[in-house]
């Protein structure tokens, strides 16, 4: 089983102003005993062979990726390249790549209560999506997961459990484990085959209502 986050940002993302850098990253990801990972920065490819081999030296499979605005929604997508980042403009875009390329397309947080976030256009597209994101950002009484576990379930797709991290001490608490060799092809299957466990325990509201306030805070404009 590889223990796997794909939806992590770094302070090479062009939107956020995050305070460590992708081999830090990379460091602290190798110390929590992950096998694979991918920088998902907004609307950046941050994938370089430098930092592919940086991470494997540290036993970690970097998989290329990105947070892409669709239509001005949230996508994370694997194996991808920055020219590919640039040609998706609408989910007719992504579709017509993914006809072209074997990529791996989750559904970002979906169901939160935020115009990024899929909501209904997830189900309008639900073809184009390998698996659905259960986001580390719930608590007991406020969880958007729910509807996502719903969705996940009507439509026969995998939900993994991804941080979404903007801060290196909240990345390694939300994960998943796939049950795959350590390459991308047999990682994507997996994930379409549900071979995946999701880990990701409550946050304390006052945890939930920081994060809130320090990402707005740290948007750049």
């Amino acid at each position: 089983m590889l223990k796997i986050d794909f939806h992590i940002h770094t302070g090479s993302d062009p939107l956020d102003k995050l305070n460590y850098t992708d081999k830090e990253l990379i460091d602290k990801a190798s110390g929590l005993s992950f096998d694979a990972i991918s920088i998902t920065n907004h609307n950046a490819c941050t994938y370089t062979k430098e930092l592919a081999d940086y991470a494997e030296s540290k036993g970690i499979l970097l998989i290329s990726g990105s947070e892409v605005t669709i239509e001005g929604k949230h996508v994370v997508i694997l194996n991808i390249t920055q020219k590919d980042v640039d040609g998706i403009k609408t989910f007719d875009d992504l579709r017509k790549l993914k006809s072209q390329k074997d990529i791996l397309v989750i559904a970002a947080h979906p169901y939160f209560v935020l115009p990024i976030c899929l909501g209904k256009k997830l189900i309008q597209n639900i073809d184009l999506f390998d698996a659905i994101e259960y986001s580390h950002f719930h608590t007991k009484w406020i969880d958007f997961n729910r509807k996502a576990e719903i969705a996940a379930q009507e439509f026969s797709k995998t939900l993994i459990a991804q941080s979404d991290a903007h801060y290196l001490e909240y990345f390694g608490k939300t994960y998943s484990f796939i049950d795959a060799e350590k390459d991308f092809i047999s990682i994507k299957k997996a994930v379409v085959d549900g071979k995946v466990k999701i880990v990701s325990p409550q946050l304390r509201l006052g945890n939930m209502l920081w994060t809130i306030f320090m990402v707005l805070l740290k948007r750049k404009q």
